[in-house]
This record gives C-alpha cells, sequence and structure tokens, in this order.
C-alpha cells in the first residue's frame, strides 16, 4: 500500500525503521497486559497510573511521548483531552481502559484496549465489539486500501450496525520515530489517502446506545507479515487469555505431538497467574514413546503476536519448533532448562 509520491504527512527521520516499529507495538502490548493483570477493584485511576507507571519502567521504556490515560466507569466515555477524576475507584463490576504512548529504541508505542472487572454482560459485549470493530476496520484497509476518511466513515456505519455509537472525534493518528510531533501528519481521519504501513495508530471509541460507559481501542496500523504458527497444549487456549494477550480471540485447529507427555510447573509471575487464573501451568516432557501424545490447538499469529505470545511465558518455557502429529511444524513452548531441538518426527 505505498503511493509513488510519498505525502508530506507522512515523513519520518533518518533513524526510522520498521523493524523498531514493529518492537515498540510489541512492547506496548506486552505493557497493557502486565498493567491490566494487576488492575482490582477498589483501585483509583491515580493508583493505576502508578501501576502503569511502574510496569513502562520495569520493561525500560525511553520515557513517554503521550501521558498515561487510565478511565474508569462513565469516564470512559471521555475524550482524550478531558480530565478524570483520578480518586475515582473501580467498582467490583466495572469497565476500564487503558491507552499508553511510550517510546521504545526512540521509536513510539501506541497501544489502547478495553477491560471488564464483574460479569456484567454488555460491558463485556462493549469491551468485544471495540475490538472487533477495529480489527474490521484493518481488514478494509489491508484488502482495499481505503483512505483515512473512508475507513472512519465504514467504521461509523459498522458501529452503527452492531449496535454502538462511535464516537467520532477520536480520529487516529501518526507514530514515527520521535518526536513524531514535527511533521503535522494532523489526524488518520482527515488523511485523504491510504495510509502506509506502520505509520498510523487507527482508534476505536465506542459508546453504548443508553448505558454511561464504552470502550476504546487501538493499535498500529501494519500490513500483516507471514503468519506463525504456534501449537499451544495450555493456557493460550483459553479465550480471557488471548483477548488478554492478543486483543482478540483466536481461531484455531486441533492437532497433536507424538512422544510426549505433560508435567506442571509453578508459575511465580503474578502478571500471568492473573491472566490464566492458573498457579500451576503444564509443561511438556520428552518421551520417545509412541503411544504418548499431547493434544492442542494450532494458531495463526502475526509476527508481533509471536512476540506478545513469548512475553506471555514466563522464564520456564522457551519457544522452539515442533513437528505435528498432522504433518509440518509449529512454535511450542517447551522447557527452557532442555537445550535440545525438539523438532522430533512424530512417525
Amino acid at each position: 500500500m505505498t503511493r509513488p509520491e510519498p505525502d508530506r504527512r507522512e515523513a519520518h527521520g533518518a533513524a526510522f525503521s520498521m523493524e523498531s516499529m514493529q518492537h515498540a507495538r510489541a512492547r506496548s502490548w506486552e505493557a497493557i497486559r502486565r498493567i491490566a493483570a494487576r488492575v482490582r477493584p477498589g483501585m483509583t485511576e491515580a493508583e493505576t497510573a502508578e501501576v502503569a507507571a511502574d510496569e513502562l519502567r520495569q520493561l525500560g521504556m525511553d520515557r513517554l511521548w503521550h501521558p498515561t490515560k487510565i478511565r474508569f466507569g462513565d469516564d470512559t466515555l471521555k475524550k482524550f483531552r478531558e480530565a478524570s477524576d483520578p480518586a475515582r475507584v473501580l467498582s467490583e463490576s466495572d469497565i476500564f481502559f487503558l491507552d499508553i504512548g511510550p517510546v521504545w529504541r526512540a521509536h513510539e508505542g501506541d497501544a489502547g484496549d478495553t477491560f471488564v472487572v464483574g460479569d456484567d454482560a454488555q460491558m463485556q459485549a462493549c469491551a468485544e465489539a471495540a475490538r472487533t470493530l477495529w480489527h474490521e476496520v484493518a481488514a478494509r484497509w489491508r484488502k482495499d486500501g481505503l483512505s483515512g476518511s473512508d475507513l472512519y466513515a465504514f467504521a461509523a456505519a459498522r458501529a452503527e450496525a452492531m449496535g454502538w455509537r462511535l464516537n467520532q472525534d477520536i480520529k487516529g493518528h501518526r507514530v514515527c520515530d520521535f518526536p513524531h510531533a514535527i511533521y503535522q501528519a494532523g489526524s488518520l481521519a482527515d488523511f485523504g489517502e491510504c495510509p502506509t504501513t506502520g505509520l498510523w495508530i487507527l482508534e476505536i471509541q465506542i459508546a453504548h446506545p443508553s448505558r454511561p460507559f464504552g470502550a476504546f481501542f487501538e493499535d498500529l496500523l501494519i500490513e500483516e507479515e507471514a503468519a506463525q504458527m504456534l501449537f499451544s497444549y495450555g493456557t493460550l487456549q483459553l479465550e480471557a487469555v488471548q483477548r488478554s494477550t492478543f486483543g482478540r480471540s483466536l481461531e484455531g485447529r486441533p492437532d497433536a505431538l507424538k512422544g510426549y507427555r505433560l508435567d506442571r510447573i509453578e508459575i511465580r509471575d503474578p502478571a500471568v497467574v492473573a491472566t490464566s487464573g492458573l498457579t500451576h501451568h503444564p509443561m511438556l516432557v520428552w518421551t520417545g514413546l509412541d503411544d504418548d501424545r499431547v493434544p492442542g490447538t494450532v494458531f495463526a499469529l502475526t509476527p508481533a503476536e509471536l512476540a506478545q505470545a513469548d512475553s506471555y511465558e514466563v522464564s520456564d518455557y522457551r519457544r522452539a519448533e515442533a513437528a505435528l502429529v498432522s504433518g509440518g511444524t509449529a512454535w511450542v513452548y517447551v522447557d527452557a532448562r532442555d537445550a535440545s531441538n525438539v523438532t522430533r518426527d512424530p512417525g
């Protein structure tokens, strides 16, 4: 999706690299996952902001290029520049979103997602709808090469058809090597050309049609590279873990590894325990016996999502290739203490 004559609004600095933009994207999503895992009912927006700052520091960000936004309850309807109440408390049944803008390797990351505590079905549907709508709009960009303005016209129509209201004051924006402000690119919704991959953030904010809350999701518009096949025999098969880790539910196919059995290990990372809800996770053990099989699911991930899966797994695991019973290979997480190659012939 490139044009013969580059638009000045898509300029970037001499230090710009697409690899660094992808790194910033993956690192930002890791931060979102880790922050969200520490949010609990009874916390204030200010306390959550402190958690966010702590996680970003631990992950080694360069700095922030825009302030972190924490929105609880009806604050989820507010625009980016509107202030919210730092003393607002997250209730036992509530909705919240995170919007972070860290700089990694001198490139701008920007990620935002919505989460629900409690079992309010309409809040859960709203959070999922924001993610679904984002992916539908991004798919139209990849398939049809729509302009920024046409993308938001499509988003508004789809939101209405889905039963939600799109906040059309939230229009998307440029990112780049820091600082992108020198390029004065304007908003994505006002961009009359097809946006170039890796330079624009698509923002989606929707509102419930009658109740006082909404949901937010944003990510980098980027052409996806070749799919990476990942075999999961554990918690990455759980929808809640998928949504927390990748921002979407995955579609997979059943498969198995032959010559393995499962053991269990204790997980000491509190963020991973909070995401999966389990203190012990399964671990592969090679037996070489034909009758030993470990069932699981094969998922197709983008390279950025594979990096997010790496971030989700604790240091007890490492990623390696393994042969599948159905034929071919896939990435799989194995015991980090076993340095052998696990690509085995399943027979």
